[in-house]
């Protein structure tokens, strides 16, 4: 049984400063009680950190320490360059408040502030030669910049998306003349898609069109929705392309890692290995991992589900006793061997 965690990093080549950061994804039950799973660490330049080791590592599972088997990490490569559509929701509800900051509180900005910053940080960690193209739309569609590498110019329009309108995913990405796919389909280099909205659209787009398109123009797609979950056709148009979709985002620092974490994904990154042996449990439930690199002061969490043989289960032989015409005041024995 296969459990995976889907994750949030940060890039390794980004241009612009970030905070460390450590993140932990793909958890693999499949050999329990070997537990396997991917993550990054960076530093605070964005560099991705390969030299750990599994002294480096600590690993909880519900509060309770486990033992660290091993960690690997792949040999960098060049990134690959990008032909990346940036499609941005302004509906009139995008004008609203942040759902969340960092510390749980209620946000103090709203999410077009969260869209600007969000795709400054996608343009400055642009790799070589990529280029970038902007859309946004609520029920039609508008070409906010077409590709360029100008990073300045990108940030500056950006910036000028503003809250109107409703939510309509056809105008979003298939729909002439100014849709993500429309945009995408003429870019240079590996094309990705990565669209943000927060709200679920006003009627259901034509997914199976939206999918066949990208795929003969071999786009691959990402989804990011704010504060709630991906509606079902997102979740099927990312993975039928190739992408990804994270839901339930709230923050700005979220929104960010998640736009690293595509990045990282679709210029070729690879992540580490880490595996730690688990334990057996009396029932089925969700484990909470804690992974921490003590030297380093980072953290990151993850849930996993309990794999079926993980379960530890009392067996009798045989399963079932009979005493037949035992009177009164005698005894009868026999044997029941528990397991």
């Amino acid at each position: 049984m296969r459990i995976f965690i889907f994750y949030l990093i940060l890039i390794a080549n980004a241009v612009a400063a970030t905070c460390q950061s450590l993140s932990v994804f793909n958890i693999d039950t499949f050999a329990f009680p070997v537990i396997r799973a991917k993550f990054f660490a960076f530093d605070a330049a964005g560099n991705q950190i390969r030299n750990l080791t599994a002294t480096d590592f600590s690993v909880t599972e519900n509060g309770q320490l486990r033992s660290v088997l091993g960690v690997s990490c792949p040999a960098p490569k060049p990134p690959v360059a990008l032909s990346s559509v940036l499609v941005m929701d302004q509906s009139g509800s995008m004008g609203s408040v942040l759902v969340m900051d960092q510390s749980g509180s209620m946000g103090s900005g709203n999410k077009l502030d969260l869209i600007h910053k969000a795709t400054k940080s996608w343009i400055d960690a642009l790799p070589g030669r990529s280029e970038c193209a902007i859309t946004s739309f609520d029920d039609y569609n508008y070409i906010v910049q077409d590709f360029t590498t100008n990073k300045t110019l990108l940030e500056q329009k950006a910036q000028s998306i503003t809250a109107n309108g409703g939510t309509d995913y056809n105008k979003a990405m298939i729909d002439p003349m100014s849709s993500g796919i429309d945009i995408a389909k003429t870019g240079k280099y590996k094309r990705v898609i990565v669209m943000l909205s927060d709200g679920l659209p006003n009627f259901e787009p034509r997914t199976s069109q939206i999918i066949n398109e990208a795929k003969s123009n071999s786009i691959i797609i990402y989804f990011v929705s704010l504060g709630y979950p991906s509606p079902q056709c997102m979740k099927d148009i990312t993975k039928q392309t190739g992408g990804q979709y994270f839901e339930n985002v709230s923050s700005v620092e979220d929104a960010k890692k998640v736009y690293m974490k595509i990045m990282q994904a679709a210029t070729g990154g690879e992540p580490c290995d880490i595996s730690w042996t688990s334990v057996f449990s009396c029932s089925s439930n969700l484990i909470n991992v804690d992974l921490k690199v003590n030297s380093l002061n980072l953290a990151a969490t993850a849930i996993y589900q309990s794999p079926n043989n993980s379960i530890a289960t009392l067996v009798f032989n045989p399963s079932t006793i009979v005493f037949k015409n035992v009177l009164p005041g005698n005894t009868k024995d026999s044997t029941v061997h528990i397991t």
